[in-house]
Protein backbone atom coordinates (compact mmCIF):
# COMPACT_ATOMS: atom_id res chain seq x y z
CA UNK A 1 0.00 0.00 0.00
CA UNK A 2 1.64 3.49 -1.06
CA UNK A 3 1.65 6.22 1.66
CA UNK A 4 0.66 9.73 1.48
CA UNK A 5 2.98 12.76 2.48
CA UNK A 6 0.58 15.10 3.66
CA UNK A 7 2.52 18.16 5.58
CA UNK A 8 5.62 19.33 6.49
CA UNK A 9 7.85 19.77 9.54
CA UNK A 10 10.12 21.90 10.52
CA UNK A 11 13.50 22.43 8.98
CA UNK A 12 17.05 22.85 10.63
CA UNK A 13 18.75 26.16 10.75
CA UNK A 14 21.50 27.67 12.72
CA UNK A 15 23.64 24.90 13.58
CA UNK A 16 27.54 25.17 14.85
CA UNK A 17 30.33 24.21 12.83
CA UNK A 18 33.31 22.03 13.06
CA UNK A 19 36.20 20.67 10.51
CA UNK A 20 35.34 18.45 7.94
CA UNK A 21 35.43 14.39 8.26
CA UNK A 22 36.01 11.53 5.67
CA UNK A 23 32.33 10.73 4.63
CA UNK A 24 29.99 9.93 1.95
CA UNK A 25 27.70 12.91 1.80
CA UNK A 26 27.13 13.56 -2.08
CA UNK A 27 23.41 11.96 -1.41
CA UNK A 28 22.03 14.47 0.70
CA UNK A 29 22.02 18.38 -0.64
CA UNK A 30 20.21 21.33 0.94
CA UNK A 31 18.72 22.32 3.96
CA UNK A 32 17.80 19.46 6.21
CA UNK A 33 13.63 19.38 6.95
CA UNK A 34 11.83 16.92 8.65
CA UNK A 35 8.11 15.74 7.72
CA UNK A 36 4.90 14.24 9.22
CA UNK A 37 4.25 11.14 8.26
CA UNK A 38 0.48 12.30 7.67
CA UNK A 39 -1.37 15.74 8.77
CA UNK A 40 -0.46 15.63 12.39
CA UNK A 41 2.80 15.20 14.66
CA UNK A 42 1.41 12.26 16.49
CA UNK A 43 1.30 10.48 12.91
CA UNK A 44 5.04 10.06 13.22
CA UNK A 45 7.55 11.03 10.65
CA UNK A 46 8.37 9.86 7.11
CA UNK A 47 12.64 9.55 7.84
CA UNK A 48 11.63 7.63 11.48
CA UNK A 49 9.31 6.07 13.43
CA UNK A 50 5.58 6.23 12.52
CA UNK A 51 2.37 5.30 12.30
CA UNK A 52 3.26 2.87 9.32
CA UNK A 53 5.10 0.53 11.94
CA UNK A 54 7.98 1.23 10.09
CA UNK A 55 11.12 -0.84 11.18
CA UNK A 56 14.20 0.77 9.11
CA UNK A 57 15.28 3.28 6.96
CA UNK A 58 18.51 2.87 4.33
CA UNK A 59 20.59 4.12 1.98
CA UNK A 60 22.33 2.95 -0.87
CA UNK A 61 26.09 3.82 -1.61
CA UNK A 62 28.12 2.58 -4.87
CA UNK A 63 30.08 4.55 -7.65
CA UNK A 64 28.06 7.28 -8.03
CA UNK A 65 27.97 7.95 -4.21
CA UNK A 66 31.35 8.00 -3.35
CA UNK A 67 32.38 4.18 -3.54
CA UNK A 68 35.26 4.65 -5.77
CA UNK A 69 37.31 1.38 -4.53
CA UNK A 70 37.92 -1.12 -1.86
CA UNK A 71 38.21 0.20 2.03
CA UNK A 72 36.45 0.19 5.04
CA UNK A 73 33.36 1.27 6.35
CA UNK A 74 34.49 2.31 10.23
CA UNK A 75 31.72 4.79 11.34
CA UNK A 76 28.58 6.40 10.51
CA UNK A 77 27.30 9.75 11.38
CA UNK A 78 23.98 10.53 11.67
CA UNK A 79 21.71 13.80 11.91
CA UNK A 80 19.13 12.91 14.24
CA UNK A 81 16.26 15.42 14.74
CA UNK A 82 13.91 13.92 16.95
CA UNK A 83 14.43 10.87 19.85
CA UNK A 84 12.01 9.54 22.29
CA UNK A 85 11.99 7.19 24.87
CA UNK A 86 15.00 5.51 26.50
CA UNK A 87 15.14 2.21 24.42
CA UNK A 88 17.59 1.76 22.09
CA UNK A 89 17.95 1.83 18.35
CA UNK A 90 21.09 0.07 15.82
CA UNK A 91 22.71 1.37 12.95
CA UNK A 92 23.75 -1.38 10.39
CA UNK A 93 25.86 -2.00 7.34
CA UNK A 94 24.46 -4.28 4.57
CA UNK A 95 25.42 -5.56 1.02
CA UNK A 96 23.52 -5.15 -1.99
CA UNK A 97 21.66 -7.41 -4.20
CA UNK A 98 19.94 -6.81 -7.29
CA UNK A 99 19.76 -3.01 -5.84
CA UNK A 100 18.44 -4.07 -2.66
CA UNK A 101 20.08 -4.38 1.05
CA UNK A 102 20.97 -8.36 0.72
CA UNK A 103 20.55 -10.76 4.12
CA UNK A 104 18.16 -7.97 6.55
CA UNK A 105 18.59 -9.74 9.14
CA UNK A 106 22.40 -10.64 8.87
CA UNK A 107 24.16 -7.13 8.42
CA UNK A 108 27.87 -6.51 7.40
CA UNK A 109 28.33 -4.74 10.74
CA UNK A 110 25.60 -3.32 13.63
CA UNK A 111 25.97 -0.66 16.60
CA UNK A 112 23.66 -0.61 19.43
CA UNK A 113 23.14 2.63 20.18
CA UNK A 114 21.03 4.01 23.43
CA UNK A 115 18.56 6.60 23.25
CA UNK A 116 20.06 8.54 25.87
CA UNK A 117 23.16 8.98 24.24
CA UNK A 118 21.38 11.21 21.23
CA UNK A 119 21.69 14.58 22.01
CA UNK A 120 19.26 16.82 19.64
CA UNK A 121 19.97 20.14 21.01
CA UNK A 122 20.68 22.55 18.65
CA UNK A 123 24.04 22.92 20.13
CA UNK A 124 24.82 19.30 19.61
CA UNK A 125 24.77 19.34 15.74
CA UNK A 126 28.08 19.81 13.94
CA UNK A 127 29.19 20.00 10.02
CA UNK A 128 30.62 16.95 9.39
CA UNK A 129 31.78 18.41 5.78
CA UNK A 130 31.68 21.98 5.63
CA UNK A 131 27.63 21.47 4.72
CA UNK A 132 26.09 18.60 5.67
CA UNK A 133 25.06 18.55 9.70
CA UNK A 134 25.33 15.86 12.46
CA UNK A 135 24.49 15.00 15.80
CA UNK A 136 25.61 11.46 16.54
CA UNK A 137 28.52 9.21 15.38
CA UNK A 138 27.71 5.45 15.42
CA UNK A 139 31.58 3.47 15.67
CA UNK A 140 31.92 -0.11 14.58
CA UNK A 141 33.42 -2.30 17.02
CA UNK A 142 35.31 -3.52 13.45
CA UNK A 143 35.69 -1.87 10.72
CA UNK A 144 33.05 -3.48 7.65
CA UNK A 145 34.60 -4.23 4.69
CA UNK A 146 33.15 -2.52 1.72
CA UNK A 147 32.11 -5.36 -0.60
CA UNK A 148 33.85 -6.82 -3.59
CA UNK A 149 31.12 -4.88 -5.85
CA UNK A 150 31.59 -1.38 -4.14
CA UNK A 151 28.24 -1.48 -2.93
CA UNK A 152 26.22 -1.07 0.58
CA UNK A 153 23.78 0.16 2.42
CA UNK A 154 23.85 2.35 5.24
CA UNK A 155 20.48 2.19 7.35
CA UNK A 156 18.76 2.83 10.91
CA UNK A 157 16.84 0.23 12.35
CA UNK A 158 13.95 2.18 14.59
CA UNK A 159 13.66 1.64 18.26
CA UNK A 160 11.13 -0.62 19.26
CA UNK A 161 8.60 -0.58 22.01
CA UNK A 162 5.89 1.70 23.90
CA UNK A 163 7.45 5.50 23.91
CA UNK A 164 10.69 5.09 21.68
CA UNK A 165 11.39 6.85 18.69
CA UNK A 166 13.83 8.68 16.43
CA UNK A 167 13.55 10.92 12.93
CA UNK A 168 16.48 11.63 10.95
CA UNK A 169 16.58 14.72 9.01
CA UNK A 170 15.68 14.11 5.29
CA UNK A 171 16.63 16.40 2.42
CA UNK A 172 14.28 19.08 1.36
CA UNK A 173 11.91 17.32 -1.24
CA UNK A 174 10.30 20.76 -2.34
CA UNK A 175 14.08 22.57 -2.86
CA UNK A 176 16.12 19.83 -3.34
CA UNK A 177 14.24 16.47 -4.63
CA UNK A 178 16.42 13.29 -4.55
CA UNK A 179 16.04 11.71 -8.16
CA UNK A 180 17.51 8.70 -7.06
CA UNK A 181 14.67 7.88 -4.53
CA UNK A 182 13.60 5.08 -6.78
CA UNK A 183 17.01 3.30 -6.62
CA UNK A 184 19.39 4.60 -3.53
CA UNK A 185 16.60 4.82 -0.86
CA UNK A 186 15.20 2.70 1.02
CA UNK A 187 12.67 1.70 4.13
CA UNK A 188 11.92 -1.21 5.75
CA UNK A 189 8.29 -1.77 6.24
CA UNK A 190 6.17 -3.86 9.70
CA UNK A 191 6.10 -7.07 7.41
CA UNK A 192 9.59 -6.97 6.77
CA UNK A 193 9.52 -5.87 3.05
CA UNK A 194 12.20 -3.56 1.86
CA UNK A 195 10.31 -0.51 -0.56
CA UNK A 196 12.04 2.23 -2.31
CA UNK A 197 11.28 5.63 -0.78
CA UNK A 198 9.45 6.86 -4.25
CA UNK A 199 7.20 5.18 -4.82
CA UNK A 200 6.37 4.19 -0.96
CA UNK A 201 5.57 7.78 -0.33
CA UNK A 202 4.02 8.03 -3.84
CA UNK A 203 5.54 10.35 -6.50
CA UNK A 204 6.14 13.17 -4.08
CA UNK A 205 8.79 10.58 -2.19
CA UNK A 206 12.32 11.28 -3.26
CA UNK A 207 13.60 11.01 0.37
CA UNK A 208 17.25 10.99 0.95
CA UNK A 209 18.28 10.54 4.72
CA UNK A 210 20.86 11.92 7.01
CA UNK A 211 23.11 8.89 7.09
CA UNK A 212 26.88 9.36 6.41
CA UNK A 213 29.24 6.39 6.27
CA UNK A 214 32.72 7.47 7.41
CA UNK A 215 35.14 5.21 5.17
CA UNK A 216 38.87 4.50 4.24
CA UNK A 217 39.48 3.96 0.42
CA UNK A 218 42.31 2.67 -0.41
CA UNK A 219 42.71 5.30 -3.35
CA UNK A 220 46.48 5.46 -2.82
CA UNK A 221 46.62 1.91 -4.32
CA UNK A 222 45.69 3.12 -7.72
CA UNK A 223 48.46 5.16 -9.51
CA UNK A 224 45.91 6.20 -12.29
CA UNK A 225 43.80 7.73 -9.78
CA UNK A 226 43.33 11.95 -9.66
CA UNK A 227 41.18 14.18 -8.33
CA UNK A 228 38.41 15.97 -10.34
CA UNK A 229 35.46 18.17 -9.09
CA UNK A 230 32.64 20.05 -10.80
CA UNK A 231 30.67 23.13 -10.48
CA UNK A 232 27.89 24.11 -10.04
CA UNK A 233 26.03 21.01 -8.65
CA UNK A 234 23.12 20.76 -9.39
CA UNK A 235 24.12 21.99 -12.95
CA UNK A 236 21.32 23.20 -15.11
CA UNK A 237 23.20 23.90 -18.45
CA UNK A 238 26.78 23.74 -18.44
CA UNK A 239 29.37 21.33 -16.78
CA UNK A 240 32.80 22.96 -15.61
CA UNK A 241 35.30 20.52 -14.92
CA UNK A 242 38.09 21.37 -12.85
CA UNK A 243 41.47 18.99 -12.36
CA UNK A 244 45.53 19.25 -11.84
CA UNK A 245 46.12 18.31 -15.19
CA UNK A 246 44.93 18.70 -19.09
CA UNK A 247 42.07 16.87 -19.61
CA UNK A 248 41.88 14.61 -22.66
CA UNK A 249 38.68 13.08 -22.18
CA UNK A 250 35.26 13.29 -21.02
CA UNK A 251 32.26 11.14 -20.27
CA UNK A 252 29.28 11.44 -19.04
CA UNK A 253 26.65 8.53 -17.89
CA UNK A 254 23.46 7.76 -16.01
CA UNK A 255 23.67 5.71 -12.80
CA UNK A 256 23.26 2.19 -14.41
CA UNK A 257 26.33 2.72 -16.77
CA UNK A 258 24.61 4.31 -20.26
CA UNK A 259 26.44 7.01 -22.16
CA UNK A 260 24.61 10.07 -22.19
CA UNK A 261 27.21 13.23 -23.01
CA UNK A 262 31.22 13.08 -24.34
CA UNK A 263 33.44 15.85 -24.41
CA UNK A 264 37.22 16.61 -24.43
CA UNK A 265 37.26 19.94 -22.55
CA UNK A 266 36.61 21.03 -18.87
CA UNK A 267 32.97 22.19 -20.18
CA UNK A 268 30.39 20.06 -20.60
CA UNK A 269 27.04 20.67 -22.09
CA UNK A 270 24.18 19.31 -20.26
CA UNK A 271 21.13 20.99 -21.62
CA UNK A 272 19.51 18.62 -23.30
CA UNK A 273 19.73 15.95 -19.87
CA UNK A 274 16.93 14.79 -18.47
CA UNK A 275 17.08 15.91 -14.42
CA UNK A 276 18.55 13.49 -12.20
CA UNK A 277 22.02 12.15 -11.20
CA UNK A 278 25.09 11.36 -13.63
CA UNK A 279 28.17 10.08 -13.11
CA UNK A 280 31.32 11.66 -15.17
CA UNK A 281 34.69 10.27 -15.69
CA UNK A 282 37.73 12.52 -16.45
CA UNK A 283 40.35 11.06 -18.49
CA UNK A 284 43.72 13.60 -18.72
CA UNK A 285 46.07 13.73 -20.69
CA UNK A 286 48.75 11.38 -18.71
CA UNK A 287 46.17 8.71 -18.39
CA UNK A 288 44.88 9.57 -14.98
CA UNK A 289 41.50 9.26 -14.43
CA UNK A 290 38.98 11.17 -11.95
CA UNK A 291 35.24 10.33 -11.29
CA UNK A 292 32.48 12.07 -9.11
CA UNK A 293 28.70 12.45 -9.43
CA UNK A 294 26.68 15.42 -10.06
CA UNK A 295 22.98 16.58 -10.23
CA UNK A 296 21.18 18.19 -13.77
CA UNK A 297 17.84 20.04 -12.16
Amino acid sequence: MKKLLLSIGVVASSFAAMSQVDTLTSHFNGNPALYYAASTPDSGFVSGTNKFGDLAKMQLFDNAYGVTADGTINKVALAIRVKMGTGTFQVGIWGDNAGQPANLASPLGIVTINLTAVDTAAAAFNLVDGTRIYNHIATFASPVAIPANHKFWAGVILPMGAGNGIALFSNNIQTNPFAAATTHSGEIWGDGTFHFMNPAWGTSGNFSFAIYPIVNLTLGLNENAISASVYPNPANDQLNIQTTEEIASVVITTTDGKTVATGNTSIINVAELNAGMYIYQVTTVTGKIGTGNFVKN
